[in-house]
């Protein structure tokens, strides 16, 4: 069997043929498409991502989510120093009930939890002692109608009043008995406060003795804070400065108070100095015993575009952002640069004041627009 010779021309015809047919493919995928063309697709790209990095919400879902828009407006901020505290009882509106003379009791109106009003009946006692300075107080009484020593009687009778209020009887009730001269069966228990029962130690039928602790009642519409001060923050710190603070309990609130007083010595063990601070309480929330983060207010305001924290949020590729409402409704992301934190306040630069920023809710609106597969990303 005889092979196939194929002439030497005919294969240098083939090898040419080839060379050229890929020179000619080469040039076809080298060859740019028109600048038609490709802008048309861009453009078509770029609109589109455009539209996409726009969240458009109603009303009602804006009301709803509690988002907050405000125009960016340059503010003063002041520098602030940030330290642990513990909420305590103010002091100097908190009493401590006791007996006033031995018995027992006869009733208990009040227990602990409760809030009372000044002068509320908190419990009745008997007591032979309450009965004996009640007649006393009738038979110098009576004395001073019938003409007695007019100085002498008087003095009398203040010094018996006074031995009736020490034992509970609130000068109504002094009034009531000179009027009616008839003698109250039971020794009465006032609270000397508006304020919430803390403690009470007292039950029907219990024996009761002089100085015996019977309630602790404490008015909780201020509180006192032990703020815990490292030396290096002590110097910055003095009685009337401004503090906020802040708790687990209510992250979203915050609780005004100032500087009372700065502690005279420092803790061995947590070498920290106790600064004391007075706290409005008004809705009661603030418990003592609670732990706190204070942020005191130190040095002088800066006026500046600032934003809260929770406004400014992170992209996925790192940049920081706020959310710019364009038109009603409309959120889109907007790249800024952080200057530094103040606080609770972030000092921002890339936005020009009169800026309608989302202030609250920015979050919601970042999650709405991750939804739609756009990365919040927008220079």
């Amino acid at each position: 069997m005889s092979l196939l010779r194929i002439p030497q021309n005919v294969k240098a015809h083939r090898i040419r043929l080839s060379i050229t047919s890929l020179l000619a493919i080469s040039l076809v995928l080298l060859t740019p498409v028109s600048g038609s063309a490709a802008d048309e697709e861009h453009g078509h790209e770029q609109g589109a991502h455009e539209e996409s990095s726009t969240v458009e919400l109603t009303a009602e879902a804006i009301k709803a989510q509690g988002i907050t828009v405000e125009a960016l407006t340059l503010r003063p901020v002041t520098e602030t120093l940030a330290a642990t505290a513990e909420i305590g009882f103010n002091e100097q509106d908190r009493v401590v009930i006791t007996a006033r003379s031995s018995g027992w009791a006869e009733e208990v109106a009040v227990f602990a939890n409760q809030l009372v009003k000044k002068n509320q009946l908190l419990a009745s006692v008997y007591s032979p002692e309450f009965l004996s300075v009640q007649n006393e107080y009738l038979l110098i009484l009576e004395r001073a109608n019938r003409g007695g020593a007019a100085a002498e009687a008087k003095t009398l009778l203040a010094d018996a009043r006074q031995r009736l209020r020490i034992l509970g009887l609130t000068n109504r009730e002094i009034d009531k008995l000179a009027r009616t001269r008839k003698a109250y069966p039971f020794q009465h228990i006032h609270s000397p406060i508006s304020g919430t029962v803390i403690k009470h130690r007292l039950n029907t039928g219990d024996t009761v003795e002089p100085g015996q602790k019977m309630y602790v009642i404490a008015g909780l519409g201020t509180v006192w804070a032990e703020i815990a001060l490292t030396e290096a923050q002590l110097g910055k710190v003095q009685p009337g400065q401004a503090v906020i603070f802040t708790v687990k309990a209510y992250p979203d609130q915050r609780f005004n108070g100032k500087i009372l007083s700065i502690g005279a010595g420092m803790d061995d063990a947590t070498r920290t100095v106790k600064a004391r601070a007075l706290i409005q309480n008004p809705k009661r929330l603030l418990k003592p015993g609670m732990f706190a983060e204070a942020e005191i207010g130190i040095g002088r305001g800066e006026t500046v575009l600032a934003l809260p924290e929770e406004a400014v949020l992170r992209s996925p590729d790192g940049d920081w952002v706020v959310f710019v409402e364009e038109a009603p409704g409309h959120f889109k992301p907007r790249e800024v640069k952080i200057v530094r934190n103040v606080g609770r306040q972030v000092v921002i630069e890339g936005l020009k004041p009169g800026t309608r920023v989302v202030t609250k809710g920015a979050f919601f609106i970042q999650s709405e627009l991750a939804k739609g597969g756009f990365e919040v990303h927008q220079h």
